[in-house]
């Protein structure tokens, strides 16, 4: 089973980088194949230019989005690792999923409407949040990310099976309740992946 982890938190200190660290064991556990993208570490650029819109339709992408592309075709298994900031995930990582998940790539329009390309793959996206589980309830954040990543980019794009995990009130949790929360996501990838 190919594994790729799309990580993206700009300090390689934070929780997300332990969240990540975590997978990528798991995943190596399991004797499995990891590719690992730490989208700040590679100075992913986020910004769907001129260029990468008219390569699309050309079938001329550039050689950052192909190289993307290829480990994508590659995966069984894409996680993506992030925290929620404003009910959504850093720039960074939405301008990956606008540059790479394509037209042509992910997905094409037929006359019956959108068909997903990816099929057969397996997607899954653990964020962060400051909110607990309430209050991201109540605030539409867990359904805004549902609907805005998770179906909307795996769903959309063809993925036989996704899924949303949440960890809550991160900063304020204690180093007890975050080795837990290490703990989970643990058991997730080991079941997921």
């Amino acid at each position: 089973m190919n594994t790729l982890l799309i990580y993206a938190h700009p300090n390689p200190q934070s929780f997300n980088a332990a969240i990540a660290k975590v997978i990528e064991e798991e995943i190596n556990r399991k004797g499995s194949s990891i590719k690992v993208k730490d989208l700040y570490a590679m100075k992913w650029n986020p910004i769907l230019g001129q260029e990468d819109f008219q390569g699309y339709h050309s079938g001329n992408i550039t050689a950052d989005i192909k190289k993307e592309q290829d480990d994508i075709s590659w995966a069984d298994v894409v996680i993506m690792v992030a925290p929620v900031w404003w009910h959504s995930v850093p720039a960074i990582l939405k301008g990956y999923i606008d540059r790479v998940f394509s037209i042509g790539f992910a997905y094409k329009y037929t006359a019956t409407g959108p068909l997903g390309l990816l099929k057969g793959k397996r997607g899954l996206i653990i964020t962060t949040s400051g909110a607990n589980q309430q209050d991201a309830d109540q605030s539409g954040m867990m359904n805004n990310l549902n609907k805005s990543l998770t179906a909307a980019v795996f769903g959309f794009s063809g993925f036989q099976e996704y899924k949303l995990h949440n960890l809550f009130a991160v900063p304020t949790a204690s180093d007890e309740e975050r080795k837990q929360m290490l703990t989970q996501i643990r058991e997730l990838v080991k079941n997921f992946a």
